[in-house]
């Protein structure tokens, strides 16, 4: 039970890593909805 202080501070940053990562996706994926939609409007 010594490093249970780093295991738990290395826990946190894996999901803090996690969540960043997921809102970047988010961000990416909602740029990218609206790139195909922008296309498709040009392509009427």
């Amino acid at each position: 039970m010594r490093n249970f202080q780093y295991l738990l501070a290395a826990w946190i940053a894996v999901w803090v890593v996690f969540f960043l990562y997921q809102i970047s996706l988010s961000r990416r994926f909602s740029q990218l909805l609206d790139e195909i939609k922008r296309l498709k409007e040009r392509l009427r």
